[in-house]
């Protein structure tokens, strides 16, 4: 996922007078994302982190399947 949906985010959060925000996907964030999410109340998911935390808190086994290209 790109640093601009974490930009986004933060700012949101800012306008809106939000404590924390959390950002899930089920692919991944790149370093910049991470860079600009640190010392911030930023919590960002990713696909495998999503996976455990399913399987931990809701008993669920899932997976993520990519879509056929067409």
């Amino acid at each position: 996922m790109d640093v601009s949906a974490v930009r986004d985010l933060f700012g949101t959060m800012q306008n809106e007078g939000a404590s924390k925000g959390i950002l899930v996907t089920t692919s991944g964030f790149g370093q910049a994302s991470y860079q600009f999410a640190e010392n911030k109340p930023l919590e960002l998911i990713d696909g495998s982190n999503l996976l455990y935390l399913l399987a931990e808190n809701a008993d669920l086994e899932a997976k993520i399947v990519m879509p056929d290209k067409a």
